[in-house]
């Protein structure tokens, strides 16, 4: 019980601390953008694993509530909770969707700018699959069927930050981190530089 109260909190804490700076987004670079993008979207990742392998119900949904927040923002329809002045996050969601607009102009090829628009699109489309997963396991009764919502979320996530696996994968955030060399492919492949 313990743990998990500690883990509970850890998750609370990191959550608040990804808003931190969030208020001048347009001020940071484009790069500074994509990694804060990219942090968020790990912790998005945690708040999932962590909401799928919860004790209880009241668990799950709590963490649930707290990935829904991280993707929509606070001026999504499903936010809950109080955010303090000046640690307002845009959310996942509203931030994809500003980066993207960047990245029409911002391409660093030419030959690049739909392969990134491909891949932005695909990060937005896979962040509104994983909200609607988080949002069907706050409205389930029962623990198993919304740890499955959960752990589908998780994939969603995993998706959207592009993980490849088997021989074909999907290009997503990954892939625009790598044209505005953003990631060290060879320092282990997915660290951002």
């Amino acid at each position: 019980m313990k743990r998990a109260i500690r883990t509970m909190g850890a998750c609370l804490l990191a959550f608040a601390m990804v808003g931190i700076g969030a208020v001048a987004q347009e001020e940071r670079t484009i790069e500074e953008r994509l990694l804060a993008f990219a942090e968020q979207l790990r912790l998005g990742l945690t708040l999932a694993t962590v909401a799928a392998y919860s004790p209880t119900i009241g668990d799950l949904r709590l963490h649930a509530q707290q990935l829904v927040n991280l993707i929509e923002g606070p001026q999504g329809k499903h936010f809950v909770g109080p955010v303090p002045p000046g640690r307002e996050a845009p959310g996942l969601l509203v931030e994809a969707t500003a980066l993207a607009v960047r990245f029409e102009s911002l391409s660093p090829d030419p030959k690049m700018r739909r392969p990134i628009g491909d891949a932005a699109k695909n990060v937005r489309t896979y962040l509104a699959f994983a909200l609607e997963t988080a949002l069907s396991a706050l409205r389930e009764r029962r623990i198993d069927r919304a740890s499955a919502d959960m752990l589908r979320a998780y994939a969603f996530l995993l998706a959207a930050y592009e993980k490849p696996c088997g021989f074909t994968y999907v290009p997503a955030l990954a892939s625009i981190l790598r044209a505005f060399d953003l990631v060290d492919w060879a320092a282990g492949g997915d660290n951002p530089s």
